[in-house]
């Protein structure tokens, strides 16, 4: 599965806020619910902090992945968030987070769920993508990498 087939500019932050995860999660979802993407921005909130509170979704290498399944949301849905200070996440290494990508299915669907999160485990595991992401100037520039490493992946 291709991110960019889920992932669209308005559904970008390039410079998210400081904060905690609520926060975070809060921002990456209201990207969300403005592109029309979200039935009930609530239950998608407690759904992913619910998920969140099992272990935490920050990963090694400065990415995150918050994620959930919940009927807040009609179909496979994405955000991304990006910090360049760095955000905690509470991530596996311990080290702040700097790319956020979100992911909401509804219950039910796990094909395409799980695909999506191979695509960004598959994706992150470039340190040039990631710091390149990290550094996008705009939403469009970041949505630009994406597309490029997905490029080069095929």
């Amino acid at each position: 599965m291709e991110l960019t087939r889920l992932l669209k500019e308005n559904c970008i932050v390039v410079g998210l806020r400081p904060g905690g995860k609520r926060e975070i999660v809060e921002e990456l979802i209201d990207v969300l619910v403005a592109a029309g993407r979200v039935a009930d921005k609530e239950a998608l909130l407690d759904a992913t902090m619910e998920r969140e509170a099992k272990g935490s979704t920050g990963l090694e290498r400065g990415v995150a992945v918050p994620h959930c399944k919940t009927d807040a949301v009609r179909e496979l849905t994405c955000s991304m968030g990006i910090s360049r200070e760095g955000l905690d996440f509470a991530a596996a290494d311990g080290r702040p987070s700097h790319v956020f990508f979100f992911l909401a299915a509804p219950n039910g669907m796990t094909g395409p769920h799980v695909k999506a999160l191979a695509a960004i485990a598959r994706l992150s595991r470039s340190d040039d993508f990631l710091r390149r992401l990290r550094f996008a100037p705009a939403p469009a520039d970041a949505l630009r990498v994406i597309t490029e490493e997905e490029t080069r992946a095929d």
